[in-house]
């Protein structure tokens, strides 16, 4: 079967981490976002993938280094939104081919479910995923057998707890309705209201739409977990007394310095340094060429390419961008002792001990600096 990546757009979302680039090529646990993607497909069996973008040279470098596996058609998309980049892969869509969201990551067995699903009914059909923050993404409403009722893309109230996963089976009918100039939910509930079936996949194991940092964060939980031993490189450079536990991936060329805990799950990029007496705690990705300095602590973070952290730091739940500076002394502030629907929005639940902690980290874009000794408020944002 054919697979269309939809890998458009400018993911507003992101762009105060990203300074304007494609949230697809931000870099979690050793791989852009889209390469998860496509490296899922692959892993469930999908070779041949068209991908429709707006900046179609950003994807030469992926395409050739995925070549020998997977058989690429890359196209150029003419109008803006989801409805833009089905048109211009319309002739695979309307053949029944897997339409996929590219900053939407799953595993590979969600693939192989819906293409199951779709074998056993014959008939459209939608990924939907239980979730309790329904108005982030499109709402789905279903009848007693499993089947689409009504599908709202950019919901205000809601009373329903399922969502639109992100993956698709459609047919001619629909991409038709979607041609002719209306919007995905518009065309899906007019094809429902002539008489159309479209049936939902009900998907429950993990899943995430990466729109925002938090979003980030919840996929190197979930890729990380996916970890079940050490994978050290010959390459790296180990202090006799540095300590490493539990499921790790170290990569060429990395440094870790004497006294040093690493504790996993956890990820560092190749030829990146760790100094002396820092502690990585689990949930920790350190892309490539990132240095943290001596008596520093990460706590389920991205720290990505070309990072650097003073000595003395203490990051947690928190993102930062390609080549952001930290200087020495920054501390995050993670508990939350003020709601703020703000603050909130960027908020994880951490149990420990018996009890439920809300904490939320900062985001810090890409080339920015920190300037040494800050304290950042839960939440807060340097752009």
């Amino acid at each position: 079967m054919e697979v269309v990546v939809l890998a458009g757009g400018k993911g507003l979302g992101m762009q105060k981490l990203t300074l304007g680039q494609s949230k697809l090529f931000v870099k979690i646990v050793g791989r852009p976002i889209v390469e998860w993607v496509l490296t899922n497909l692959y892993m469930a069996g999908l070779k041949r993938v068209v991908i429709v973008t707006d900046r179609p040279s950003l994807f030469e470098d992926i395409t050739i280094r995925l070549g020998d596996k997977m058989m690429f058609d890359v196209r150029i998309q003419r109008e803006e939104e989801i409805v833009g980049a089905i048109k211009e892969a319309g002739d695979a869509i309307s053949k029944g081919a897997l339409v996929v969201y590219g900053d939407t990551i799953v595993p590979y067995t969600a693939y192989r479910y819906i293409l199951d699903v779709y074998r056993e009914r014959r008939q459209p059909v939608l990924l939907v995923v239980p979730e309790e923050d329904v108005s982030r993404y499109g709402a789905i409403y279903m009848d007693s057998y499993g089947y689409i009722e009504k599908f709202i893309e950019k919901p205000k109230a809601v009373d329903t707890s399922y969502v639109f996963g992100g993956i698709a089976i459609l047919n001619e009918g629909i991409v038709k309705l979607i041609e002719s100039g209306k919007s995905l939910d518009e065309s899906i509930n007019s094809y429902i209201e002539r008489g159309g079936r479209i049936y939902a996949a009900i998907w429950s194991d993990w899943w995430i739409d990466i729109d925002y940092p938090i979003d980030i964060l919840k996929a190197i939980y979930y890729l990380l977990n996916d970890l079940r031993e050490k994978r050290i490189s010959g390459k790296a450079k180990i202090a006799s007394t540095a300590v490493i536990e539990g499921p790790v991936v170290i990569e060429d060329n990395v440094e870790i310095d004497h006294y040093t805990v690493v504790k996993g799950p956890c990820y560092i990029g190749r030829n990146s340094f760790i100094g002396t007496h820092s502690f990585i705690r689990p949930y920790t990705d350190i892309e490539d060429g990132a240095t943290i300095g001596s008596y520093t602590e990460i706590s389920w973070s991205l720290i990505s390419s070309r990072v650097t952290i003073g000595r003395g730091s203490f990051i947690g739940f928190s993102v930062i961008g390609e080549e952001a500076i930290i200087e020495p002394e920054v501390k995050t502030n993670l508990l939350i002792r003020e709601y703020s629907e703000d603050v909130m929005a960027k908020a994880m639940k951490v149990k420990a001990r018996g009890y439920e902690y809300l904490k939320a980290g900062s985001v810090i874009a890409s080339r920015t600096r920190v300037p040494m000794g800050t304290i950042l408020r839960p939440g807060e944002e340097r752009l």
